[in-house]
């Protein structure tokens, strides 16, 4: 259950943006997104009521360290398919941050964080220049304050998170929030290759295009953005993740990159096995 306090209930925008997010988040049914059940009032007070997804968020589990490669790319199709559907719907989330994103005990993906989503036909609450959302997370066209945002940002910011989620740092950061935004809008982070030197070129390349300031030389979509990450993806991801969540049951901070190293011994054990079984029975 959301409630809309009492206490804010006279506050005439956090009213309305609340509808709104009924409104906007009632649209979307999609397994990657907290499924909507229904708005109503309980002694009079305003309640969003939505399944209740059970995990940790991305934020917690970020605590970790880094995502191994084919869960953090696991995680991002799920994270990149739930937009998709938003977008296809009209609905740009404009707060996409590893707060928004839970992962539940079977490693699967739930996108939350609709408070500050709007359709294209929904009307303009925030005034113009004023930003909402974590900073670290923010599109340079949202710091700017643009009037109208597309989903282009939303690209921006699953880029950052799939940024920090490889490399185990944020790619802005800074001693204040003014710091973060002033860097958001003029500096280029290091490749992720340059943090983490496990990650090849073409990590470079498909996370940095996230990244670019200018919408039009982002992905265009999230289906496009998809589509690239899946094709840097080995073909044991599904194993990889198995592992991640029993590993998060069990309660373990095993550095993240040591679920890649132990991934990659299986599968050569495995490929020794298969060999040794077909020349003896040859």
């Amino acid at each position: 259950l959301r409630v809309l306090g009492a206490e804010v209930q006279g506050d005439d925008e956090r009213t309305k943006r609340f509808y709104r997010e009924a409104s906007v988040h009632a649209r979307l049914v999609h397994p990657n997104i907290v499924t909507f059940y229904r708005a109503t009032t309980l002694d009079g007070q305003f309640v969003i009521m939505t399944e209740l997804a059970e995990g940790v968020t991305l934020a917690e589990r970020l605590e970790l360290g880094p995502l191994p490669l084919p869960v953090a790319i696991s995680f991002f199709d799920q994270v990149l398919s739930a937009l998709s559907c938003a977008h296809q719907h009209g609905i740009v989330h404009r707060n996409v941050s590893p707060a928004s994103i839970i992962v539940t005990p079977d490693s699967s993906i739930k996108l939350a964080g609709f408070t500050y989503a709007r359709g294209s036909i929904d009307p303009q609450l925030t005034q113009v220049g004023f930003t909402v959302g974590d900073v670290h997370y923010l599109s340079p066209e949202q710091v700017r304050g643009a009037p109208v945002l597309d989903p282009r940002c939303d690209i921006y910011a699953a880029g950052i998170v799939l940024y920090e989620s490889i490399t185990g740092r944020k790619p802005f950061d800074g001693k204040s929030q003014f710091d973060v935004l002033a860097a958001q809008v003029s500096a280029v982070p290091p490749p992720p290759s340059q943090l983490e030197p496990s990650l090849t070129s073409k990590w470079d390349t498909l996370v940095m295009k996230a990244l670019a300031k200018e919408p039009s030389q982002r992905h265009q979509s999230a289906a496009e953005f998809r589509a690239a990450l899946k094709s840097l993806g080995p073909s044991f991801v599904e194993s990889a993740v198995v592992f991640e969540a029993v590993t998060a049951k069990a309660g373990g901070a095993v550095p993240g990159r040591w679920y890649a190293s132990l991934t990659w011994a299986a599968l050569a054990i495995a490929m020794f096995a298969v060999f040794f079984f077909m020349s003896g029975h040859q």
